[in-house]
């Protein structure tokens, strides 16, 4: 049950049967209530707080007799969510408004014993000071705005068309010629000078002058101004006021924005000691002037009590006694004492607010890792914590936001007690590596915006006016030492994480069920080459420092680390176009989506962005990636770029969540910022990230979450470390292989020189290492590539002068070869044209296992490559050429979708050429005689056989109609041919399906239905419902068809009935529906079968 103020509440017969409770079969005396902490739980780890749930004292009416009769009921002191003081010291109250809740709780339960009543209190004996007055505050504050969409501070009373309000307090009983006092707080947003002027009853108080601001994209939004004015004794004429008017005047700039803010408001006064209404709460600093005093109330009705509420948990049953009209009571002072009088009557009732159910979150064993999840999406993280128990050995524990809320803060909302639940397992030695929230937040912890719902919160700054120092965070939940969690902004207050944090911003269970998918499936993927590749992609602009950062990060690891293969995509090096608001470079947005298509373990991304794309050029924004149908080769993104990863906006959906939610495609997760950065501390940590990336414990890698806390641990730079986040599971490993491969023979057999040269024959002989030797059980297949020297490449320098740098993809030749026993060989030629010069190569090997998670990776130097082999031997015939669409089963003239593949079979004696040196020599495709792609890096030979291979080439956007691809390769010695294709696409949407057909048809034991579609590749559903010729349906079968080809043949069917009945000779209809599993879309088709006698 909830309450929103405080005061003695009251529960009788009926409303405790609401409560979900059963009056009849309850002993009154045995009644508990139970409350957390009061108000907002504090930030510093060390601070005391209440732990788990505390009982309060009650008086419950009528429990003598065991019996809960209609006419019996309780009282108990509820305390609202907001906290405030009176400070003794200052001589004024100190209010703090709960940032996370309107509402505070208390939870009714009938234990085995009897429960805690209320004491008496008597009064003391003795002479002391008498107190007839009491201090007392209103106050008053609204939120209405907040400026940033970021940070914990909300404004009120807007001053803008509208420059003056007034509010009214009305208070009865103000003491004739005591002082008075207004505490405020306001904002404004002028870039020239303007003030507040404010006023009680008519009566001028002050005239503030504001800050100005500076007209700047990342300067302060506002300037806030705070004070406590006094309103002397003097003119206070409190006798004939009941009603007392705050106007607050806003004296605008007359020029450029000028906009003022109520932030809030506290009236405080003198008040003669009575009863107004029905309870009045007192407290006094005349009390502390002795040890004690003498409280004299006056002309309290019949019947009327006071409680002592100095502690609210214990309150007790003031004794007292009458003197003429006045009540009377005689009590030891002290800064802490409260009390409050009431009538004993039209007691406010708490609200009901639902069972709940038993729990024991402080009786959690050993676990790993903890997902906090929102109510909502509590069935997918435990489908997620099944697998990561299953398949990774990783204990884990599941829970929701709920039953932290119940057992950490009483069950309000406050990111505290989330934090506080995760650090109580630290604590306790359960084994917590990582905690994954599993639900989206939202700067609105209080629901202000009518669209808002906060799953699982999220730390947010206390600026909430300056771009570049407002923040969210999810770090705080994992700053668990006992001097950590107050996170101090100014001046900056340093922590380090003790777990590795992430979070999955999911909305609505299907986005839940979607990116669990996702991670199961990455999970269980089957060997691959592209997880040792990491693109750096970069902005261009700003004397270069993105594409330089870039180039360093790529260069470090390429030197580091040489079994992975680092490529750079930089805007510069493609050619922009100019459009009504800038420029952009259609070029580079394909070559991102073919890269991502393709596949890489990481995408690094340095430069300017927001919310929305990446860079000015956009060449990724929340529209390009729909083009990421990349299942299952699902890349982390690492975002070195301003406010990408925001997600606490529930006005704003980031491009970064939608990749990460995105069914069947998209990234597994990104290190990402949620805010403003700059380019020298993003640096900073992605250098960092890859020193913890790389960094392995028993020679393997590392899950995200150790990764990301030693990545931030590393690069502590303020504000800045704080915007970056893990949105992704922190107990997912990446698919890194060890690099555990080694080449052990390398020769050229034509002419045995110690040069690789153009058209030398070389075997090359390999390993997978274990103990020194090759793995005696190890079964696979090794991808080897093989790469000329590495060359300089110039941009274009667009925005500012050309920047020049190594490009190392440079392959020469790439195939595969069975592994047996730990051994692979395999020969090939080396293609005429390769650069001529003797120089230093690279051979980078990559094995998939025939068990699967047992890839490995390796490299080796090729310490000279070059010249031409003199005797090569005789070659004149060109390779044969086979191009499709979408892959091998499509038939020329077919149709296909606006995004599909370039597919060819190519074969050669001698193998095919894919050397850049000379570019005419590289396999093309041209399209309609306009737009040429290079699909060098896109060839690989056969297992064992370099004499044929495959071309698989992603192209994006292609027009409707009917277009032309001419394809043209040449062999190793330079012969060429070129092949033709004829092809049709059509993109409205939907799936288009033709050739729906039945063979054979008239059918008499069996019929196989085949269609062909313009989704090759994609995972699809077709359903084939059989209906006779009134329309009745008689037969239906669903197929589920993974990676499916342009043709697609249907298992057979047999003729009979959903019965198992073998239907009539004749004619029947057949309906094909079928589905993309990628992205929903549908289509159907009908056609006729004739069933023969």
């Amino acid at each position: 049950m909830s309450v929103a103020g405080d005061g003695i509440y009251k529960i009788d017969y009926s409303l405790f049967r609401k409560l979900g409770l059963n009056p009849d079969q309850t002993d009154p005396r045995k009644i508990r209530i139970l409350a957390g902490n009061q108000g907002m739980l504090s930030q510093l780890n060390s601070s005391p707080r209440v732990s788990d749930l505390k009982e309060v004292a009650i008086q419950m009416v009528g429990q003598d007799d065991g019996v809960f009769n209609s006419s019996d009921y309780l009282l108990f002191y509820g305390q609202g969510p907001d906290q405030y003081h009176l400070d003794f010291n200052k001589g004024v109250f100190a209010y703090e408004n709960n940032l996370y809740t309107d509402k505070n709780y208390y939870f009714v339960t009938v234990g085995p014993s009897n429960g805690l009543r209320i004491a008496d209190n008597q009064s003391l004996t003795g002479t002391y000071p008498t107190i007839t007055e009491f201090d007392d505050f209103t106050y008053y504050e609204t939120e209405q705005y907040n400026e940033l969409h970021s940070g914990r501070n909300w404004y009120g009373e807007q001053f803008s068309s509208k420059t003056s309000y007034t509010i009214r307090f009305t208070v009865p009983g103000i003491v004739n010629g005591s002082d008075l006092k207004l505490i405020y707080k306001v904002m404004a947003q002028s870039i020239n000078p303007a003030s507040f002027q404010f006023s009680l009853n008519g009566q001028p108080l002050q005239d503030k002058a504001m800050p100005t601001i500076i007209n700047a994209s990342y300067t302060d939004k506002g300037t806030e101004a705070s004070d406590s004015l006094t309103i002397s004794s003097a003119t206070n004429q409190a006798s004939s006021t009941t009603n007392w008017d705050v106007t607050i005047r806003f004296n605008k700039a007359a020029t450029e924005k000028s906009i003022g803010y109520l932030d809030r408001l506290l009236f405080q006064y003198k008040r003669a000691l009575t009863l107004y209404g029905d309870q009045t709460a007192f407290s006094s600093l005349l009390s502390i002037k002795s040890s004690a005093a003498k409280y004299s109330l006056m002309q309290l009705p019949a019947g009327a009590l006071i409680w002592d509420i100095s502690d609210p948990w214990r309150p007790s049953l003031q004794a007292t006694t009458l003197e003429g009209t006045n009540t009377v009571f005689q009590a030891v002072t002290g800064p802490d004492k409260k009390y409050l009088v009431f009538s004993n009557k039209n007691f406010p009732v708490p609200v009901p607010e639902g069972k709940v159910a038993n729990q024991n979150l402080h009786g959690i064993g050993t676990t790993n890792l903890v997902i906090v999840s929102a109510p909502e999406f509590l069935s997918e993280a435990q489908r997620l914590a099944n697998f990561r128990q299953s398949r990774n050995g990783i204990t884990t524990t599941v829970v929701t936001t709920t039953q932290v809320y119940n057992e950490f803060s009483g069950g309000k909302q406050d990111v505290s007690a989330i934090r506080d639940f995760v650090r109580w397992l630290y604590v306790n030695n359960t084994g917590i590596k990582n905690l994954l929230l599993m639900g989206r937040g939202s700067y609105d912890y209080k629901n202000y915006l009518s669209y808002n719902k906060n799953f699982v919160p999220t730390y947010e700054s206390r600026n909430s006016l300056s771009p570049l120092e407002s923040y969210s965070s999810d770090d705080y939940f994992g700053f668990l030492d006992a001097n950590e969690g107050n996170w101090s902004e100014n001046p900056i207050e340093n922590h380090t994480l003790d777990i590795g944090v992430g979070r999955l911003p999911v909305k609505k269970t299907e986005e839940a069920q979607q990116v669990v998918n996702k991670l199961l499936e990455y999970g269980q993927l089957p060997g691959d080459s592209w997880r040792r590749q990491i693109l750096f992609v970069a902005d261009d602009g700003d004397d270069n420092i993105h594409q330089g950062n870039a180039d360093e990060l790529a260069e470090l690891i390429a030197s580091q680390h040489p079994d992975f293969t680092t490529e750079k995509l930089f805007v510069d090096n493609f050619k922009q176009v100019s459009v009504s608001f800038g420029q952009l470079s259609p070029t580079a947005t394909e070559a991102l989506n073919r890269a991502a298509v393709s596949g890489y373990s990481i995408i690094n991304y340095t430069g300017h962005g927001n919310e929305q794309q990446w860079m000015a050029e956009r060449i990724l924004d929340q529209f390009s990636i729909l083009n990421w149908k990349n299942a299952p080769r699902y890349p982390l993104l690492l975002t070195a770029t301003c406010e990408f990863g925001r997600n606490d906006d529930p006005g704003l959906i980031s491009t970064a969540e939608q990749s990460l939610l995105m069914n069947h495609g998209g990234s597994i997760g990104l290190v990402t910022t949620t805010r403003l950065v700059n380019s020298a501390t993003n640096f900073f940590l992605n250098k960092a990230f890859y020193q913890a990336l790389f960094t392995k414990v028993g020679g393997r890698y590392r899950d995200l979450g150790s990764v990301m806390r030693d990545t931030k641990n590393n690069s502590v730079s303020g504000i800045s470390n704080r915007n970056f986040s893990l949105l992704g599971d922190p107990s997912l490993t990446l698919l890194l292989p060890p690099a555990d491969l080694q080449v052990t023979s390398l020769q050229n057999i034509t002419s045995g020189s110690d040069t690789l040269k153009a058209l030398s024959t070389v075997q090359l002989k390999g390993r997978v290492i274990s103990n020194g030797g090759a793995d005696p059980n190890y079964t696979g297949v090794a991808t080897v590539t093989v790469y000329d020297k590495a060359f300089t490449e110039t941009t274009r320098g667009d925005e500012n002068p050309p920047f020049t740098f190594i490009n190392r993809i440079n392959p020469v030749f790439s195939g595969k070869a069975s592994i047996q026993q730990g051994s692979f060989e395999l020969e090939f030629t080396l293609p005429k044209f390769i650069d001529p010069a003797i120089g230093t190569g690279m051979i980078s090997l990559y094995a998939t296992s025939n068990t699967p998670g047992e890839d490995r990776t390796g490299a080796v130097v090729i310490s000279k490559i070059g010249a031409l082999e003199k005797n090569p031997g005789p070659d004149t015939q060109g390779p044969s050429i086979y191009p499709y669409m979408g892959d091998t089963t499509f038939i020329p003239g077919g149709i296909v979708g606006a995004n599909s593949r370039i597919v060819a079979i190519l074969r050669d004696a001698h193998g095919i050429s894919t050397a850049r040196y000379n570019p005419q020599q590289s396999i093309l495709a041209i399209l309609d005689d306009t737009t040429t792609w290079i699909l060098n890096d896109y060839y690989q030979a056969a297992v064992n056989n370099q004499k044929i291979g495959l071309v698989d080439f992603p192209v994006f956007g292609l027009k409707d109609g009917t277009h032309h691809l001419n394809l043209s390769a040449s062999d190793v010695y330079g012969n060429r041919s070129t092949a033709h294709l004829v092809f049709t696409v059509s993109d409205r949407g939907s799936i288009q399906l033709n050739d729906w057909l039945a063979y054979p048809n008239p059918m008499h034991e069996e019929t196989v239905f085949h269609f062909t579609h313009s989704r090759s590749s994609e995972d699809l559903e077709a359903v084939v419902t059989v209906f006779d010729r009134v329309g009745q349906s008689l037969y239906t079968a669903t197929y589920s068809v993974p990676e499916s080809d342009y043709q697609v043949d249907l298992p057979a069917w047999d003729g009979t009935s959903a019965a198992g009945i073998k239907l009539s000779p004749g004619l029947y209809l057949v309906k094909l529906s079928v589905r993309s599993l990628v992205d929903g879309s549908k289509n159907e088709k009908i056609t006729k079968v004739i069933i023969s006698n």
